[in-house]
Formats: structure tokens, C-alpha cells, sequence
């Protein structure tokens, strides 16, 4: 009877750390979700101002830059969380449809960029970087520390990360503007695709003669 009750209570105390990390595991999901939510919708808000700012400039000169710096921030972050979720989530369904919002926000800020560096006659080079989170794609985790390599060297940089395999018609439409192959990592870097991995050198072979940089700091991940 001992010996049942020895077996009874340790059946206890292990459904009960189960349970536990169950609830610890939904309970922290959830939280990163919120964050994720919380993140793109300050993302939209700043999408709204700088395409703002931009009908405002088209009245006025360049002599007071409109700079969406603060949405490439708001950007950055928000691609951290959402690279948090892909790494940790397993239900997927949520973080995809945050991702395709995600994407949205993205051209809509490589559209304004664009834009704006014409208008002004400013120095800023686009990098989109469509990748895989499948096991096919053996580099595109490298790829992406690459260019969080790049974007550390070179300010004038912007990249835009689009996960290829999402069912989004945004993505869609930029890999036919593009010609995107299925062969990934895959690069557009100012209208001109390259596809497979890239080194960090060779990607700065590709950059304007003289790019503005600053020392490089450590990457996010």
C-alpha cells in the first residue's frame, strides 16, 4: 500500500509540473503575442505619419528632411518578436496572419523610402530579403546575419525580410515584380535580384562607391 502510494504521489507532483509548464508556456506566449500586437500596431501608426510627413513635403523643399527613422525602429523591433515567434511558437496560425500585416507595413515603408530618396535626391540603398523557416533552406539564417551585419555597417541601408513560403498576395506580387526563384536565401538589393547565399563582402561590392558607415555594434540575435 506504501509502495502504491509512493508510485500515487509521484504521478502527482509529475502531472502537476506538466501542467505547470503548460500554462507557463501559454502564459508567455501569449505575453510575446501581446508585445507582437502591441509593436505593429505602433508600426502602422508610423507608417501613417511618414506618409504624412511626405504629403507635407511634397509642398515644401527637402531643406527639412523627412526622416522615417523612427518607423525603420519601430520595424526592426518588430521583426525581432516576430523571429522570437517563428523559433518558439508552435501554434503558427496567429503569428502568421501578424506576419502578413507585418509585410504590408514593410513595402508600404520601401514604397515611402523609395519616394523620399527620389524626392530629395537622398543616398539609401533597399535590400529585400525573402527567406524560408523550412529545413531547405540551410542559409538562410546565415543570409540574415549578414545583413544584420550590413545594416550595422551601413546606415543607409534599409532591409525588408519577407518569409517567401506565407500566403500573403504582397509577397506574391513582389516575387513576380522581382522574378524571386524558388532557390532561397534570395536578394532584390535596388531592383536587382541575387539569389542564394551572399557574403558580406560581396554585398558590399554592391553598394555605392563611397556608402556612409559607422562602427559596427552587436547584432540583435
Amino acid at each position: 500500500m506504501k509502495k502504491f502510494s509512493k508510485y500515487f504521489i509521484a504521478l502527482l507532483i509529475t502531472v502537476a509540473l506538466f501542467a505547470l509548464a503548460w500554462y507557463a508556456s501559454i502564459y508567455f506566449n501569449n505575453r510575446k503575442i501581446n508585445e507582437i500586437i502591441k509593436a505593429q500596431n505602433q508600426a502602422t501608426i508610423d507608417v501613417m505619419s511618414s506618409e504624412t510627413q511626405f504629403e507635407l513635403l511634397q509642398q515644401s523643399s527637402c531643406q527639412d528632411s523627412v526622416s522615417n527613422d523612427e518607423l525603420a525602429s519601430e520595424l526592426s523591433n518588430l521583426a525581432d518578436k516576430i523571429t522570437y515567434g517563428e523559433q518558439n511558437f508552435s501554434d503558427q496560425t496567429q503569428l502568421n496572419l501578424l506576419k502578413q500585416q507585418y509585410s504590408v507595413l514593410e513595402v508600404k515603408d520601401f514604397l515611402l523610402t523609395k519616394q523620399i530618396s527620389t524626392r530629395c535626391k537622398q543616398s539609401v540603398v533597399t535590400i529585400l530579403y525573402f527567406y524560408s523557416n523550412d529545413n531547405t533552406c540551410t542559409d538562410c539564417l546565415n543570409q540574415g546575419y549578414v545583413l544584420d551585419a550590413l545594416r550595422q555597417q551601413y546606415p543607409n541601408v534599409r532591409v525588408y525580410s519577407f518569409d517567401a513560403g506565407l500566403d500573403s498576395s504582397t509577397i506574391r506580387a513582389l516575387i513576380s515584380v522581382y522574378k524571386v526563384p524558388k532557390t532561397l536565401p534570395t536578394l532584390v538589393l535596388d531592383g536587382k535580384t541575387y539569389s542564394g547565399f551572399q557574403t558580406l563582402a560581396a554585398l558590399q561590392k554592391l553598394l555605392p562607391a563611397t556608402p556612409v558607415k559607422k562602427p559596427v555594434s552587436a547584432t540583435k540575435h
